[in-house]
């Protein structure tokens, strides 16, 4: 991820002051600095929602069974735990010990948080309180029934650290997501489709998480202002050109690096968009959706229109071969794809990724992610449980994300002529 270091701990010290998170308070509960008893340590705190963080509990007797606990309140209480057996070392890993008993399998530093949940079973559903909104975790560890350790870890919000302003301009409608300090020199930047229903704005997450990691973004509102109608779903190319010299122009951006970014109906839309237009366009982020332009249905009409002139397109989503995909060779820079084997609203997702993976053989930053058990939600940013399909799919479709959005910070960080 671009960006320093400095600027990023910048970022997260102001809005952790701004929540009123003391610094002397960073111990946690239930823990006194330099103990020597059992304890928490983690590499960084606070820590921002879209990143991981590394865990340990240390100082466990060896051979006893540790159970951890994870405790959130989002509008109701949210928890987690899993038991763990302690190794000699009397140090528990969490990126690296396999739990005995939690719901999830395999060592996994965030499956705690990522597999929070409620008595009532409710799903996590709102990108505002598991994205936007800061948070506390509080964290114990229990042997034999008692508690040994205790802390409380702060997530903070993108809402903090990722504000954004309003675009009216050249009929441009969106989100401009501008990072804070960090490095000064130009920057690769993304033009996310936001919006690809009718008034279902579905980019401004994946724009604030950018825009944490370091990279401008903005949310184009793709057909529009949010509640506006056009049951033909078009796109008029004009508009998508409108927004990419817009956001070219911004400072601190590098006109020669803009990506875009669309998912599920959107994927097409941005891949389109970047064939089209490679003078313009860098690299593509394009997963759960069709590696060819669609035709919207059930309504007949065009996907996009140039100069109010129909582009040809695809009548329908089953026929896939290798002429139904796009020119992927004429995309300059990194192009991430992605697939879910279970996507409940592409059920041949995956065979469209390998149509255009033959068109477009990865080359240098390219990512292609198969995910045979996951679901169409697949990129959602990781490590909370928002949009999580139930188990055993959840996993899956976790380890998905972390997988997608690993692939998209290192293309964003390939370098062009």
């Amino acid at each position: 991820m671009r960006g320093s270091n400095r600027g990023r701990t910048t970022r997260l010290a102001a809005a952790a002051a701004a929540l009123g998170i003391a610094l002397a308070g960073l111990v946690g509960c239930g823990q006194t600095p330099g103990a020597d008893g059992p304890r928490f340590e983690l590499n960084v705190e606070p820590s921002g929602v879209w990143e991981p963080i590394h865990m340990r509990l240390v100082a466990l007797p060896p051979g006893a069974l540790v159970t951890v606990r994870a405790h959130a309140l989002a509008g109701t209480e949210w928890s987690s735990q899993a038991v763990y057996v302690v190794p000699s070392s009397g140090v528990v890993d969490l990126d690296r010990e396999a739990p005995v008993e939690a719901p999830f399998s395999g060592a996994d530093g965030m499956g705690l948080f990522w597999s929070l949940g409620t008595a009532s079973g409710a799903t996590a559903s709102s990108p505002e309180q598991w994205g936007g909104a800061s948070m506390s975790v509080d964290l114990d560890a229990t042997v034999g029934g008692r508690r040994i350790a205790a802390r409380r870890i702060h997530r903070v919000g993108l809402t903090s650290v990722a504000p954004s302003r309003a675009v009216f301009d050249d009929g441009i409608t969106g989100d401009y997501f501008e990072p804070g300090s960090g490095s000064r020199a130009p920057r690769p930047a993304v033009l996310v489709l936001d919006g690809t229903d009718p008034g279902a704005p579905s980019g401004v997450l994946a724009a604030s998480t950018l825009s944490a990691m370091g990279y401008p973004a903005l949310a184009f509102s793709t057909y529009g202002s949010a509640g506006e109608v056009n049951v033909i779903r078009t796109l008029p190319a004009e508009r998508v050109v409108a927004a990419l010299n817009w956001l070219r122009s911004q400072p601190g951006v590098d006109p020669r690096r803009v990506f875009v970014f669309g998912t599920s109906r959107g994927a097409q839309l941005a891949l389109w968009t970047a064939v089209a237009h490679p003078e313009l366009v860098y690299g593509a982020i394009a997963p759960a959706g069709t590696t060819g332009l669609v035709c919207p249905s059930p309504v007949p009409g065009p996907a996009v229109t140039v100069g109010g002139s129909w582009v040809p397109c695809l009548s329908g989503t089953h026929r896939v071969t290798r002429a139904a995909v796009l020119d992927l060779t004429r995309i300059r820079g990194p192009v991430v794809l992605g697939c879910a084997g279970q996507d409940e609203q592409l059920d041949n997702a995956c065979t469209w990724l390998d149509e255009a993976a033959a068109v477009r053989p990865a080359r240098g930053g390219d990512a292609y992610i198969r995910a045979p058990q996951a679901t169409h939600l697949f990129y959602v940013p990781p490590y909370t449980p928002l949009y999580l399909p139930p188990p055993p799919a959840a996993q899956a479709t976790e380890d998905a994300r972390v997988s997608l959005w690993s692939a998209i910070a290192r293309a964003l960080n390939v370098r062009g002529p």
